[in-house]
Formats: C-alpha cells, sequence, structure tokens
C-alpha cells in the first residue's frame, strides 16, 4: 500500500462500519436503536439509505473522483441530507456527520498513515471530505428552501379555503368577492 486511497480501500469495511456508528450517534437513541436492526429497505428505509449513503461516499474517496463519481456520491448525499432536513436538524447537524468521517480515518488508519508516512495524501483526503461537507451544505439549504415552499404553497391553499367557507371569495375566477 503506498496511497492512502489504497489503505482505505484495505479497511473499507472497518471504516464504513465505524464512521455508521459514528453517524448513528447523531441522532436520538430512540432512532439509532431502531435504525441499528436494519437492512430491510421496506421497514427501515431511511436506515438502508443512511448506510448506502456513508458506502457511497468511502467508495468516492477511494475511487478516481470524477465528475460523474462526484454526481454519484452527491445524489447519494441528497438523501441522507433531505432526512436530516426534514427531522429539522441545523444546517451544521445535518451536514456535520460528514467530518465524523475524519474522525473514523484516524481513529481507525491513523497508525498506518504514520508508518507509511503519507501525511499529504491523508491531508489532501481530509480536504475531500471537507469539501463534500460544504456540498452537503448546499443540499441542506435546498432541501429546507423546498420544505418551505412547500409548507407556503400549502399554507396559501389552506387560506384560500377558509374565505371560500366564509363565502368571502367565489372560486378563483368565478366572479367578485360575496357581499
Amino acid at each position: 500500500m503506498n496511497t492512502v486511497e489504497e489503505l482505505l480501500a484495505a479497511n473499507r469495511e472497518v471504516i464504513v462500519q465505524d464512521w455508521y456508528h459514528h453517524v448513528l450517534e447523531t441522532y436520538p437513541p430512540e432512532t439509532a436503536k431502531l435504525w441499528k436492526k436494519g437492512g430491510d429497505p421496506f421497514s427501515n428505509p431511511v436506515a438502508v439509505r443512511s448506510r448506502q449513503g456513508v458506502e457511497a461516499v468511502v467508495d468516492y474517496l477511494i475511487a478516481k473522483q470524477d465528475d460523474k463519481a462526484l454526481e454519484s456520491v452527491l445524489d447519494y448525499l441528497d438523501q441522507v441530507i433531505r432526512v436530516r432536513a426534514v427531522q429539522n436538524f441545523t444546517p451544521s447537524q445535518a451536514a456535520g456527520f460528514i467530518f465524523l468521517l475524519k474522525k473514523s480515518v484516524r481513529e481507525k488508519l491513523w497508525h498506518e498513515i504514520k508508518r507509511l508516512g503519507i501525511w499529504e495524501q491523508f491531508v489532501a483526503l481530509e480536504s475531500r471530505i471537507d469539501g463534500l461537507a460544504l456540498a452537503s451544505l448546499d443540499l441542506y439549504a435546498k432541501c429546507r428552501e423546498k420544505l418551505y415552499e412547500i409548507k407556503l404553497q400549502e399554507l396559501r391553499r389552506e387560506h384560500m379555503q377558509l374565505l371560500k367557507r366564509a363565502q368571502l371569495i367565489v372560486g378563483i375566477g368565478d366572479g367578485e368577492p360575496a357581499e
């Protein structure tokens, strides 16, 4: 092993497991307990998507990074971020789970990185992780914006329904407001 990517590939499952465990710790204990049970995409789809997102990020960091690979990993991150956005995580909480990958890599691979003397590669790996965290913040902002749009549309629809019930308006384009 001469590169940090080769080291990461050789320890992929250990890193995935450790990082996923750290991600679960960001959720309330009852949620984490439920997610730990689950590999069934029908009974526990959020846990399965989260695990797939974790695996996709690690695989992305192992493989050659091109635009297609970045687009693919961002699709997985989008699925994870959407859940966190709906659960009202703050932006830092929503994207912060990405930084926990750095913790897993350090905990599990530090001695090998030190022994191999691949510090520069390790720093470059951490920079790529930081880039994914920033992209996750963008994804979070888009998700929250969409949620607010949906809430605004629902509020408008409810408002129109109330006005119609109160007979203050007749259907849109149906005539003048009732007197």
